[in-house]
Protein backbone atom coordinates (compact mmCIF):
# COMPACT_ATOMS: atom_id res chain seq x y z
CA UNK A 1 0.00 0.00 0.00
CA UNK A 2 3.17 2.42 0.09
CA UNK A 3 2.48 3.16 -3.28
CA UNK A 4 -1.20 3.88 -2.82
CA UNK A 5 -0.23 5.96 0.56
CA UNK A 6 1.96 8.04 -1.56
CA UNK A 7 -0.02 9.14 -4.42
CA UNK A 8 -3.06 9.98 -2.32
CA UNK A 9 -0.36 12.81 -0.38
CA UNK A 10 0.30 13.79 -4.07
CA UNK A 11 -3.46 14.75 -3.98
CA UNK A 12 -3.53 15.99 -0.55
CA UNK A 13 -0.94 18.76 -1.91
CA UNK A 14 -2.75 19.55 -5.14
CA UNK A 15 -6.12 19.94 -3.44
CA UNK A 16 -3.75 22.47 -0.99
CA UNK A 17 -1.62 24.18 -3.67
CA UNK A 18 -4.35 24.39 -6.91
CA UNK A 19 -7.77 25.59 -5.95
CA UNK A 20 -9.01 24.06 -9.63
CA UNK A 21 -7.86 20.50 -8.87
CA UNK A 22 -10.60 18.55 -6.88
CA UNK A 23 -9.95 14.38 -5.58
CA UNK A 24 -12.96 11.52 -6.99
CA UNK A 25 -13.54 8.28 -7.43
CA UNK A 26 -10.63 6.88 -4.79
CA UNK A 27 -11.22 3.47 -4.99
CA UNK A 28 -8.67 0.25 -5.92
CA UNK A 29 -5.43 2.57 -6.17
CA UNK A 30 -6.87 5.06 -8.14
CA UNK A 31 -6.82 8.43 -7.76
CA UNK A 32 -8.68 10.75 -10.54
CA UNK A 33 -8.37 14.48 -10.42
CA UNK A 34 -10.59 16.79 -12.81
CA UNK A 35 -10.48 20.71 -13.02
CA UNK A 36 -14.02 22.54 -13.76
CA UNK A 37 -13.68 24.87 -16.49
CA UNK A 38 -15.30 27.47 -14.53
CA UNK A 39 -14.89 27.81 -10.99
CA UNK A 40 -16.25 30.10 -8.60
CA UNK A 41 -16.54 30.51 -4.26
CA UNK A 42 -19.37 27.84 -4.20
CA UNK A 43 -17.85 25.45 -6.96
CA UNK A 44 -14.40 25.57 -4.98
CA UNK A 45 -16.00 24.88 -1.62
CA UNK A 46 -17.96 22.06 -2.86
CA UNK A 47 -14.38 21.10 -4.10
CA UNK A 48 -12.63 20.86 -0.61
CA UNK A 49 -16.07 19.19 0.89
CA UNK A 50 -15.57 16.68 -1.85
CA UNK A 51 -11.72 15.95 -0.48
CA UNK A 52 -13.15 15.59 2.95
CA UNK A 53 -15.31 13.03 2.32
CA UNK A 54 -12.03 11.03 1.26
CA UNK A 55 -12.32 11.04 5.22
CA UNK A 56 -15.54 9.33 5.70
CA UNK A 57 -16.73 5.51 4.78
CA UNK A 58 -19.02 5.37 1.37
CA UNK A 59 -21.68 3.37 2.46
CA UNK A 60 -24.10 1.27 0.14
CA UNK A 61 -27.60 -0.12 1.07
CA UNK A 62 -28.11 -3.32 1.26
CA UNK A 63 -31.04 -5.21 -0.56
CA UNK A 64 -33.22 -6.80 1.54
CA UNK A 65 -32.84 -10.45 -0.24
CA UNK A 66 -28.93 -10.04 0.62
CA UNK A 67 -29.76 -9.28 3.88
CA UNK A 68 -31.93 -12.37 4.51
CA UNK A 69 -29.28 -14.32 2.54
CA UNK A 70 -26.21 -13.29 4.97
CA UNK A 71 -28.53 -14.08 7.98
CA UNK A 72 -29.17 -17.53 6.49
CA UNK A 73 -25.36 -17.96 5.88
CA UNK A 74 -24.68 -16.82 9.74
CA UNK A 75 -27.41 -18.89 11.08
CA UNK A 76 -25.12 -22.05 9.13
CA UNK A 77 -22.25 -21.21 10.67
CA UNK A 78 -23.56 -20.71 14.06
CA UNK A 79 -25.06 -24.08 13.73
CA UNK A 80 -21.35 -25.71 12.70
CA UNK A 81 -19.71 -23.93 15.29
CA UNK A 82 -22.32 -24.34 18.50
CA UNK A 83 -21.11 -27.27 20.19
CA UNK A 84 -17.07 -26.29 19.99
CA UNK A 85 -18.63 -23.16 21.36
CA UNK A 86 -20.43 -24.25 24.02
CA UNK A 87 -17.49 -26.37 25.50
CA UNK A 88 -14.91 -23.93 25.22
CA UNK A 89 -13.66 -22.09 28.52
CA UNK A 90 -14.41 -18.68 27.82
CA UNK A 91 -11.87 -16.81 30.63
CA UNK A 92 -13.53 -15.15 33.64
CA UNK A 93 -13.81 -12.33 32.30
CA UNK A 94 -17.08 -10.42 31.52
CA UNK A 95 -16.52 -10.39 27.87
CA UNK A 96 -15.83 -13.79 25.90
CA UNK A 97 -12.12 -14.61 25.70
CA UNK A 98 -11.69 -18.10 23.91
CA UNK A 99 -8.71 -20.11 23.23
CA UNK A 100 -6.25 -20.07 19.75
CA UNK A 101 -7.05 -24.26 19.76
CA UNK A 102 -10.78 -23.46 20.53
CA UNK A 103 -10.53 -20.91 17.70
CA UNK A 104 -8.86 -23.32 15.53
CA UNK A 105 -11.09 -26.04 15.83
CA UNK A 106 -14.07 -23.61 14.92
CA UNK A 107 -12.27 -22.35 11.85
CA UNK A 108 -11.86 -26.47 10.73
CA UNK A 109 -15.74 -27.35 11.32
CA UNK A 110 -16.62 -24.01 8.95
CA UNK A 111 -14.04 -25.28 6.82
CA UNK A 112 -15.60 -28.95 6.43
CA UNK A 113 -18.50 -27.49 4.48
CA UNK A 114 -16.32 -26.07 2.34
CA UNK A 115 -16.29 -22.57 3.28
CA UNK A 116 -13.34 -20.23 3.22
CA UNK A 117 -12.64 -19.46 6.83
CA UNK A 118 -9.51 -17.49 8.53
CA UNK A 119 -8.69 -16.84 12.39
CA UNK A 120 -8.52 -13.53 13.45
CA UNK A 121 -4.88 -13.89 15.24
CA UNK A 122 -2.95 -14.21 12.18
CA UNK A 123 -1.45 -17.23 13.40
CA UNK A 124 -3.46 -19.59 11.15
CA UNK A 125 -3.68 -20.24 7.65
CA UNK A 126 -6.72 -19.58 5.63
CA UNK A 127 -8.31 -22.98 5.01
CA UNK A 128 -10.31 -23.08 1.32
CA UNK A 129 -8.26 -20.34 0.42
CA UNK A 130 -8.22 -20.88 -3.35
CA UNK A 131 -11.40 -19.03 -4.58
CA UNK A 132 -10.92 -16.33 -3.11
CA UNK A 133 -7.01 -16.06 -3.85
CA UNK A 134 -8.09 -16.45 -7.96
CA UNK A 135 -11.11 -14.09 -7.52
CA UNK A 136 -8.46 -11.34 -5.80
CA UNK A 137 -5.89 -11.74 -8.57
CA UNK A 138 -9.03 -11.64 -11.28
CA UNK A 139 -9.86 -8.28 -9.76
CA UNK A 140 -5.88 -6.63 -9.60
CA UNK A 141 -6.24 -7.30 -13.56
CA UNK A 142 -9.25 -5.09 -13.62
CA UNK A 143 -11.73 -8.30 -13.98
CA UNK A 144 -14.87 -8.77 -12.20
CA UNK A 145 -15.17 -11.15 -9.70
CA UNK A 146 -16.82 -11.86 -6.66
CA UNK A 147 -15.44 -14.05 -3.40
CA UNK A 148 -16.55 -14.31 0.47
CA UNK A 149 -14.86 -16.18 3.61
CA UNK A 150 -15.32 -16.10 7.30
CA UNK A 151 -12.98 -14.82 10.23
CA UNK A 152 -13.36 -16.09 13.47
CA UNK A 153 -11.92 -14.15 16.63
CA UNK A 154 -10.44 -15.34 20.08
CA UNK A 155 -12.89 -12.54 21.41
CA UNK A 156 -15.99 -14.36 20.46
CA UNK A 157 -17.14 -13.14 17.05
CA UNK A 158 -17.90 -14.38 14.00
CA UNK A 159 -17.37 -12.25 10.77
CA UNK A 160 -18.62 -12.69 6.97
CA UNK A 161 -16.88 -10.84 4.19
CA UNK A 162 -18.17 -10.65 1.01
CA UNK A 163 -16.25 -9.05 -1.80
CA UNK A 164 -17.46 -7.42 -5.13
CA UNK A 165 -14.85 -6.40 -7.55
CA UNK A 166 -15.80 -4.25 -10.86
CA UNK A 167 -13.16 -2.27 -12.85
CA UNK A 168 -10.60 -2.74 -10.15
CA UNK A 169 -13.08 -1.28 -7.08
CA UNK A 170 -13.52 -3.47 -4.45
CA UNK A 171 -16.85 -3.78 -2.16
CA UNK A 172 -17.27 -5.04 1.06
CA UNK A 173 -20.04 -6.35 2.62
CA UNK A 174 -19.21 -6.86 6.18
CA UNK A 175 -21.62 -9.01 9.09
CA UNK A 176 -20.22 -9.74 12.30
CA UNK A 177 -22.48 -11.89 15.00
CA UNK A 178 -21.93 -13.48 17.87
CA UNK A 179 -23.92 -15.62 20.13
CA UNK A 180 -26.97 -14.65 21.95
CA UNK A 181 -28.56 -16.24 25.00
CA UNK A 182 -30.22 -18.58 23.22
CA UNK A 183 -26.97 -19.84 21.44
CA UNK A 184 -28.13 -18.61 18.47
CA UNK A 185 -25.55 -16.52 16.02
CA UNK A 186 -27.00 -13.26 16.13
CA UNK A 187 -25.74 -10.34 13.59
CA UNK A 188 -24.48 -7.61 15.79
CA UNK A 189 -23.65 -5.08 12.72
CA UNK A 190 -24.31 -5.66 9.16
CA UNK A 191 -22.97 -2.83 6.47
CA UNK A 192 -22.05 -2.43 2.70
CA UNK A 193 -19.31 -0.28 1.23
CA UNK A 194 -16.92 1.16 -1.38
CA UNK A 195 -13.22 0.83 -0.13
CA UNK A 196 -11.08 3.65 -0.77
CA UNK A 197 -7.79 2.05 -1.47
CA UNK A 198 -7.34 -1.75 -1.54
CA UNK A 199 -4.13 -3.84 -3.00
CA UNK A 200 -3.70 -7.94 -3.46
CA UNK A 201 -0.10 -8.62 -2.41
CA UNK A 202 2.32 -10.44 -4.00
CA UNK A 203 3.57 -12.21 -0.56
CA UNK A 204 -1.23 -12.91 -0.59
CA UNK A 205 -2.28 -10.11 1.45
CA UNK A 206 -5.02 -8.53 1.11
CA UNK A 207 -5.46 -4.95 2.40
CA UNK A 208 -7.64 -2.24 2.44
CA UNK A 209 -8.32 1.13 3.62
CA UNK A 210 -12.07 1.48 4.24
CA UNK A 211 -12.02 5.44 4.26
CA UNK A 212 -8.77 7.58 4.39
CA UNK A 213 -7.02 7.17 7.47
CA UNK A 214 -6.83 10.74 9.61
CA UNK A 215 -3.94 9.33 11.71
CA UNK A 216 -2.74 6.57 13.55
CA UNK A 217 -5.26 6.38 16.21
CA UNK A 218 -8.05 6.75 13.63
CA UNK A 219 -6.37 3.99 11.43
CA UNK A 220 -8.85 2.32 8.59
CA UNK A 221 -6.96 -0.64 7.74
CA UNK A 222 -8.09 -4.25 7.63
CA UNK A 223 -5.40 -7.24 6.85
CA UNK A 224 -6.14 -11.06 6.16
CA UNK A 225 -3.29 -13.41 5.17
CA UNK A 226 -4.78 -15.36 1.67
CA UNK A 227 -1.92 -17.51 0.45
CA UNK A 228 -1.08 -20.05 3.26
CA UNK A 229 2.48 -20.28 5.01
CA UNK A 230 4.59 -22.94 5.02
CA UNK A 231 4.04 -25.24 7.91
CA UNK A 232 7.42 -24.80 9.44
CA UNK A 233 7.24 -21.26 9.39
CA UNK A 234 3.93 -20.93 11.19
CA UNK A 235 5.33 -23.57 13.88
CA UNK A 236 8.28 -21.15 14.75
CA UNK A 237 6.83 -18.18 14.21
CA UNK A 238 4.00 -18.90 16.56
CA UNK A 239 6.52 -20.72 19.39
CA UNK A 240 9.41 -18.45 18.80
CA UNK A 241 9.03 -14.93 17.00
CA UNK A 242 5.20 -13.91 17.59
CA UNK A 243 5.59 -14.22 21.62
CA UNK A 244 8.88 -11.92 21.64
CA UNK A 245 8.15 -9.56 19.10
CA UNK A 246 9.37 -6.10 18.80
CA UNK A 247 7.77 -4.43 21.82
CA UNK A 248 10.15 -3.26 24.62
CA UNK A 249 12.44 -5.52 24.17
CA UNK A 250 15.39 -5.49 21.56
CA UNK A 251 16.55 -9.60 20.39
CA UNK A 252 14.76 -8.97 16.81
CA UNK A 253 15.62 -5.01 16.85
CA UNK A 254 19.67 -5.41 16.95
CA UNK A 255 22.09 -7.58 15.31
CA UNK A 256 24.10 -10.32 17.31
CA UNK A 257 25.63 -13.59 17.16
CA UNK A 258 27.21 -15.93 19.66
CA UNK A 259 30.35 -13.44 19.97
CA UNK A 260 28.05 -10.66 20.69
CA UNK A 261 24.87 -11.39 23.09
CA UNK A 262 26.10 -8.78 25.35
CA UNK A 263 23.89 -6.73 22.68
CA UNK A 264 20.90 -8.49 23.79
CA UNK A 265 19.17 -6.81 26.70
CA UNK A 266 17.85 -9.77 28.43
CA UNK A 267 16.48 -7.69 31.80
CA UNK A 268 13.47 -6.79 29.09
CA UNK A 269 13.66 -9.72 27.41
CA UNK A 270 12.96 -11.96 30.82
CA UNK A 271 9.26 -11.24 31.12
CA UNK A 272 8.36 -12.54 27.51
CA UNK A 273 10.83 -15.74 28.13
CA UNK A 274 9.56 -16.12 31.32
CA UNK A 275 5.75 -16.58 29.71
CA UNK A 276 6.93 -18.53 26.42
CA UNK A 277 8.24 -20.70 28.94
CA UNK A 278 5.10 -21.10 31.87
CA UNK A 279 2.58 -20.62 29.71
CA UNK A 280 1.41 -17.81 31.75
CA UNK A 281 2.52 -13.78 32.53
CA UNK A 282 4.78 -13.01 35.14
CA UNK A 283 4.06 -11.48 38.50
CA UNK A 284 4.79 -8.18 38.60
CA UNK A 285 4.82 -7.59 42.46
CA UNK A 286 6.42 -10.51 43.38
CA UNK A 287 9.64 -9.67 40.67
CA UNK A 288 9.27 -5.81 41.59
CA UNK A 289 12.58 -6.17 43.52
CA UNK A 290 14.46 -8.09 41.07
CA UNK A 291 14.37 -11.58 39.89
CA UNK A 292 16.18 -14.31 41.84
CA UNK A 293 19.21 -15.41 40.23
CA UNK A 294 17.92 -19.74 39.80
CA UNK A 295 14.72 -18.26 38.56
CA UNK A 296 16.14 -15.98 35.85
CA UNK A 297 19.06 -18.37 34.46
CA UNK A 298 16.73 -21.41 34.41
CA UNK A 299 14.05 -19.44 32.51
CA UNK A 300 17.22 -17.59 30.16
CA UNK A 301 19.19 -20.63 29.85
CA UNK A 302 16.06 -22.55 28.42
CA UNK A 303 16.38 -20.20 24.90
CA UNK A 304 19.95 -19.51 24.97
CA UNK A 305 23.23 -21.40 24.61
CA UNK A 306 25.20 -18.72 26.97
CA UNK A 307 27.22 -19.16 30.10
CA UNK A 308 26.04 -18.47 33.45
CA UNK A 309 29.27 -16.01 33.46
CA UNK A 310 28.37 -14.12 30.41
CA UNK A 311 24.92 -14.06 31.55
CA UNK A 312 25.71 -12.79 34.79
CA UNK A 313 27.89 -10.09 33.18
CA UNK A 314 25.14 -8.97 30.49
CA UNK A 315 22.05 -9.34 32.68
CA UNK A 316 24.11 -7.38 35.71
CA UNK A 317 23.51 -9.59 38.24
CA UNK A 318 22.97 -7.99 41.18
CA UNK A 319 25.75 -10.68 43.72
CA UNK A 320 24.82 -8.50 47.30
CA UNK A 321 20.81 -8.80 46.38
CA UNK A 322 21.21 -12.33 44.59
CA UNK A 323 18.71 -10.69 41.69
CA UNK A 324 18.62 -9.90 38.53
CA UNK A 325 17.52 -6.49 37.99
CA UNK A 326 13.86 -5.88 36.49
CA UNK A 327 11.18 -3.37 35.64
CA UNK A 328 8.20 -3.63 34.23
CA UNK A 329 6.74 -2.05 31.41
CA UNK A 330 5.44 1.65 31.75
CA UNK A 331 4.78 4.60 29.75
CA UNK A 332 7.63 6.52 31.03
CA UNK A 333 10.16 3.56 30.16
CA UNK A 334 8.97 2.61 26.53
CA UNK A 335 8.89 3.83 22.94
CA UNK A 336 5.56 5.31 22.50
CA UNK A 337 4.89 3.86 18.56
CA UNK A 338 2.40 1.62 16.92
CA UNK A 339 4.41 -1.68 16.59
CA UNK A 340 4.82 -3.92 13.21
CA UNK A 341 3.99 -7.70 14.32
CA UNK A 342 6.32 -10.23 12.66
CA UNK A 343 6.01 -13.13 10.00
CA UNK A 344 8.26 -16.02 9.01
CA UNK A 345 8.05 -16.09 5.48
CA UNK A 346 10.78 -18.75 4.53
CA UNK A 347 12.78 -21.44 6.82
CA UNK A 348 16.03 -22.62 5.61
CA UNK A 349 18.04 -25.48 6.97
CA UNK A 350 21.46 -24.93 7.10
CA UNK A 351 24.32 -27.01 7.04
CA UNK A 352 25.31 -26.65 10.44
CA UNK A 353 22.21 -27.89 11.86
CA UNK A 354 20.53 -24.93 12.59
CA UNK A 355 17.53 -23.16 10.70
CA UNK A 356 17.52 -19.82 9.34
CA UNK A 357 13.74 -18.24 9.33
CA UNK A 358 13.25 -15.11 7.39
CA UNK A 359 10.79 -12.34 9.39
CA UNK A 360 9.22 -10.00 7.63
CA UNK A 361 7.59 -6.86 9.86
CA UNK A 362 4.19 -5.95 9.22
CA UNK A 363 2.70 -2.72 10.01
CA UNK A 364 -1.25 -2.47 9.81
CA UNK A 365 -1.69 1.41 10.21
CA UNK A 366 1.15 1.71 7.08
CA UNK A 367 -1.23 -0.56 4.72
CA UNK A 368 2.58 -2.38 4.86
CA UNK A 369 3.22 -5.90 4.30
CA UNK A 370 6.68 -5.53 5.10
CA UNK A 371 8.57 -2.36 7.03
CA UNK A 372 11.66 -4.00 7.36
CA UNK A 373 13.26 -7.38 7.50
CA UNK A 374 15.58 -9.72 9.54
CA UNK A 375 16.80 -13.07 9.79
CA UNK A 376 16.65 -15.22 12.92
CA UNK A 377 19.09 -17.91 13.12
CA UNK A 378 17.87 -21.04 15.82
CA UNK A 379 19.09 -24.70 16.40
CA UNK A 380 16.57 -27.50 17.96
CA UNK A 381 17.44 -28.94 21.45
CA UNK A 382 15.91 -31.11 23.66
CA UNK A 383 12.44 -30.85 22.21
CA UNK A 384 13.09 -27.43 21.94
CA UNK A 385 14.81 -24.24 19.80
CA UNK A 386 17.42 -21.99 20.93
CA UNK A 387 17.96 -18.40 19.47
CA UNK A 388 21.54 -18.20 17.80
CA UNK A 389 21.73 -14.66 15.97
CA UNK A 390 19.94 -12.25 14.68
CA UNK A 391 21.06 -10.25 11.13
CA UNK A 392 18.80 -7.08 10.10
CA UNK A 393 18.38 -6.17 6.98
CA UNK A 394 21.23 -3.06 5.84
CA UNK A 395 19.87 0.07 5.07
CA UNK A 396 15.63 -0.90 6.23
CA UNK A 397 14.32 2.38 7.49
CA UNK A 398 11.24 0.49 9.02
CA UNK A 399 13.14 -1.06 11.96
CA UNK A 400 11.18 0.20 15.55
CA UNK A 401 13.12 2.25 17.54
CA UNK A 402 14.01 0.70 21.28
CA UNK A 403 15.48 2.11 24.59
CA UNK A 404 15.98 0.14 28.06
CA UNK A 405 13.22 -0.15 30.42
CA UNK A 406 15.76 1.51 32.67
CA UNK A 407 19.33 3.11 33.28
CA UNK A 408 22.28 0.67 34.40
Amino acid sequence: MKRSTFKNMIVLVCLLCLPGCAATGKSGGRDNAEKQPEESADSMLSDGQEAKDDYETDYIDIEENEKQSIKNLISDLGGVCKDIYIRADKGEASNVVLGEETVHAMTEAAAARGWAVTCGSYDYNMLNYEDVDQALKDASEEESSQTEFYEITTSGYFRYFRLSAEDQELTVTYANASYNDDMDLQIRQLEKFRVYDWEYTEKGWLIWEKALSRNQEMDMHSFFRILPLDKKCRELGNQYILPVSYFCNNLFLTDWDAGSMERIEFNDLYDFLYEMKYGEKLDEETAAEGIPKEQFEEVVLTFFDISVEQLEKYARFDAAAGVYPWEPINAWNRVRQVQPFPEVVRCVENQDGTWTLYVEGILIVEGDDCTFRHRVTMRERDGGWVYVANDINENDSGVPDYKPRREF
